[in-house]
């Protein structure tokens, strides 16, 4: 059996480390257009510079929706002891699957979309995405040992790193999460916002709990509501968060610290659909069906180093990775979450109902 949906009551430390490593900006005057703004008003309010018009055309375009209207700034509120609606925090990711990589295809317990290498010596220093938050229900065929009265999960989230495990690594990323539960009988249906610089020590499962994920209370999020998001790498230790829900325009940025001593970022950046994994076990939550998730917007800028001019990478050479579990009745093991490339910058990530042709097995 699955274990029973459990709630992470966060530590004291958990509020320090945040007070210490997360910081806000301040919300520019309501006169403010972010389009016609300078690069240093840009920076001062936290948002995402001006990319080249010329250059850049689809970044631009990314850039020029993202700023202009509808867009109400405000400003990124972080956890506080006691806070009534802070008190606890849904237990949803520890970091990547398990890939099994042939050409461009990977399979994993957990991860299912798409990620792309910059190329030698490049690194990647942003990542942007967009999407609509996909509704979750019950799957048409339960997983092997879970009942209809479990707490299903799935996050939908860009990021960059994560994808291999080695000590130090790390992942920032930041994303929607979308859950599902049967409470008397009703299905009841949850989503927010949240971000989270994952990071690996040397033990396994990981110890994230001083560093799970953090909610951005200040952006609501409801079904099928479009979102833009960003990570920047700004330092060695220092990274540029942006979300924005571009349903109701409310926008808020904010610049973390590394949780600690990390390898330099930029390996990897992603778009993935997950099902979370209990933070400090090795359970994984089951997979709702849900409503397909397209990611548009799939840029990464590389750059040799950190400040140095940037190029625009897109899916042209995106690995696929898709997601399995094992069912029973017959006993087998089934992909449940394919992506599918829809262009060099979009991507569909699909439920696949386990009772449908071909199914019987693990595709490879």
């Amino acid at each position: 059996m699955y274990p029973e949906a459990k709630r992470f009551h966060p530590s004291l430390d958990f509020f320090k480390a945040i007070e210490q490593r997360a910081h806000a900006y301040s919300s520019p005057p309501k006169d403010f257009d972010p389009l016609t703004a300078t690069d240093t008003q840009l920076e001062r309010y936290g948002l995402p510079s001006r990319p080249d018009r010329d250059k850049e055309p689809d970044l631009f375009g990314f850039w020029t929706r993202l700023l202009g209207k509808p867009l109400e700034v405000v400003t990124a509120k972080f956890p506080e002891p006691h806070g009534e609606k802070l008190r606890s925090i849904p237990l949803t990711r520890v970091g990547r699957g398990e890939p099994r990589g042939f050409r461009h295809f990977e399979r994993s317990r957990n991860w299912s979309g798409a990620y792309i290498v910059p190329q030698r010596p490049d690194m990647f220093v942003h990542v942007t995405g967009s999407w609509h938050v996909p509704r979750p229900s019950l799957p048409p065929v339960l997983p092997e040992g879970v009942t209809a009265y479990e707490q299903y999960q799935s996050s939908t989230w860009i990021g960059i790193d994560g994808h291999r495990r080695y000590p130090n690594s790390s992942m920032p990323q930041i994303g929607t999460s979308q859950c599902i539960e049967m409470i008397d009988g009703v299905e009841k249906i949850s989503t927010h916002a949240w971000w989270q610089w994952w990071s690996l020590d040397d033990s396994y499962p990981p110890n994230n709990r001083n560093n799970p994920p953090v909610p951005i209370t200040e952006i609501p999020v409801s079904l099928n509501d479009e979102m833009m998001a960003g990570v920047t790498v700004r330092s060695a230790d220092e990274v540029h968060f942006y979300i924005k829900n571009q349903t109701t325009g409310l926008f808020t940025s904010f610049l973390v610290i590394a949780p600690g001593p990390i390898l330099p970022l930029g390996a990897t950046a992603e778009w993935i659909v997950e099902r979370p994994t209990v933070i400090g076990e090795r359970h994984l939550y089951p997979l709702p069906n849900y409503t397909d998730v397209v990611f548009r917007d799939c840029f990464a800028q590389s750059a040799p180093s950190i400040g140095a001019p940037a190029k625009t990478c897109r899916l042209r050479r995106a690995r696929l990775i898709r997601m399995f579990e094992t069912f029973s009745d017959p006993h087998r093991t089934s992909f449940v979450s394919l992506p599918r490339q829809l262009s060099n910058s979009s991507l569909q990530v699909s439920y696949r109902d386990a009772s449908g042709p071909g199914s019987g097995g693990l595709l490879t």
